[in-house]
């Protein structure tokens, strides 16, 4: 199966963004906008993996879930990579914990490369996906809405498979790891 790992977002900070981009689809061309059931924050593509390899994942990971608790985090501003003048990829950051976010990604890659994975060598950056182009082109200032900072909880780490379809991907989850501290909710 094609997988990835991803932190699950909130409804409401999903519909929120889906009408956000709403409004910036009317003014940006070249765009593919994620639909709105299928945003979240990816950690890691796999690509096509199989069953032990997905069990040796989440064994691999499973303490993450009492290494970490939940993360109250923040949506940031409108961004792109690699960058604005050249945006493939339309991104809400993340602000508050952001910092966390990238220990978890840390802890999680360290992981991963003991079952078998090779580590990601671009620089994490925790985000929201909004869109992608397939030709890079700028990603003007007045094209860009003004986003509200708004705060949401990232309590569950989720192993997704994804099924390519023409109308775009279909993301089911697999697996979770509930972040409980210490056992704590």
């Amino acid at each position: 199966m094609r997988a990835f790992l991803a932190f699950e977002i909130p409804d409401t900070i999903k519909h929120y963004l889906a009408v956000l981009t709403k409004g910036m689809g009317a003014k940006t061309t070249g765009v593919r906008w994620v639909e709105e059931e299928a945003q979240h924050i990816t950690l890691k593509f796999f690509g096509e993996i199989g069953e032990e390899k997905t069990k040796a994942i989440k064994i691999s990971l499973a303490h993450i879930g009492t290494a970490y608790g939940s993360i109250e985090t923040t949506t940031g501003v409108v961004d792109a990579f690699p960058n604005r003048r050249r945006a493939r990829v339309i991104v809400v950051t993340l602000v508050k914990e952001a910092d966390k976010i990238k220990t978890i990604f840390d802890d999680m890659e360290n992981s991963l490369s003991t079952v078998g994975f090779e580590r990601e060598k671009r620089g994490f950056v925790p985000h929201i996906t909004l869109g992608r182009r397939k030709i890079p082109a700028p990603l003007l200032d007045r094209d860009i809405p003004r986003i509200e900072e708004m705060k949401f909880v990232l309590d569950k780490l989720v192993l997704f498979r994804s099924t390519l379809t023409p109308q775009g991907a279909i993301y089911d989850p697999v697996w979770d790891i509930s972040l409980k501290a210490d056992g704590r909710d």
